[in-house]
């Protein structure tokens, strides 16, 4: 239950910054808190606090998608052998910048500069249904911006 005193404040840029509720004395007085200084109130809290308040209304927020990762034994694993022979040899037409990376890398994740790379050649060598299934995750990790 929401209190009736609480009051909600926002930033400059309409950041949620939180809820200020003060208390009442046993005299029945109400004792205010120390609210923000430069806190702008907004007549409701969000329903997520990664809300923006924007014209009056809390703006949606859509969380970022999970990072997807795949550790190099699931994804070498989930090949044949002439399926990791036609990656190798693919890998083989990189920059030696690219192939080192994708050599020494203990994850492969899409947040990756190279992630559209393999999602290229799996899908160019392999077709889409089968390149996702090589390419599915190991895990997921939600990013925390």
């Amino acid at each position: 239950m929401m209190s009736t005193t609480a009051k909600y404040f926002v930033d400059s840029e309409g950041a949620y910054l939180g809820a200020w509720d003060g208390y009442t004395r046993e005299d029945g007085t109400f004792v205010a808190p120390d609210y923000p200084r430069d806190g702008i109130e907004v007549p409701r809290p969000p329903e997520d606090g990664r809300q923006i308040w924007e014209a009056g209304a809390w703006l949606p927020f859509t969380p970022p998608a999970p990072v997807a990762v795949i550790y190099p034994v699931n994804l070498w694993e989930r090949m044949t052998k002439d399926e990791a022979d036609a990656v190798g040899a693919a890998m083989a037409e990189q920059d030696f910048r690219t192939r080192k990376i994708f050599e020494s890398a203990s994850s492969y994740r899409s947040d990756h500069e190279l992630w559209p790379l393999l999602q290229q050649i799996a899908i160019a060598l392999f077709g889409e249904t089968r390149a996702a299934e090589i390419l599915a995750p190991s895990e997921f990790i939600e990013k925390t911006n």
